[in-house]
């Protein structure tokens, strides 16, 4: 089966801040387990909408995307979702797990657009239309809820 993962989480440099993510995995066991035992396909959709390493960091404020100099970024993150979606497509891939809180990768929860750190119920601009066209998406804290969608669809 082919999963999508977010490449911070795979380790690549790729956040705003030009790091992984890798560390905010919280059972790095399981999630070793997944990468070994899925075709394992990876992006960051920021950098496919054409932002760059390192940039400042941007967040959801009333349906656009901002950065905390206040630039409008929300085409780059669009571009992106669609360029990941197109990817999904491409190579049949129903289930990702992306970064969580992400503006792009949020499955759950993203910052308020005050850029102090407070999380809000909401979605990133790629969670939301790859679920929207029926992909699965989890994040690295969900990943015991990865297994069981897979396990229940085996049965």
């Amino acid at each position: 089966m082919n999963i999508l993962i977010s490449s911070c989480l795979l380790g690549e440099e790729v956040r705003y801040d030009g790091k992984s993510s890798s560390s905010s995995i919280k059972n790095k066991e399981l999630f070793l387990k997944i990468i070994k035992e899925f075709n394992v396909f990876s992006i960051c959709p920021e950098l496919s909408g054409g932002l760059t390493t390192p940039r400042p960091p941007a967040e959801i404020i009333k349906e656009k995307v901002i950065t905390t100099n206040g630039l409008d970024v929300t085409y780059m993150f669009n571009q992106g979702a669609l360029n990941t979606l197109s990817y999904c497509k491409k190579n049949s891939i129903k289930i990702a797990i992306l970064k969580s809180n992400s503006p792009s990768c949020g499955n759950s929860k993203i910052y308020d657009g005050t850029f102090s750190s407070v999380l809000k119920e909401g979605e990133g601009v790629t969670a939301k239309l790859l679920r929207k066209n029926e992909i699965k998406v989890f994040n690295e804290n969900q990943l015991e809820q990865f297994c069981d969608l897979i396990k229940s669809n085996l049965k």
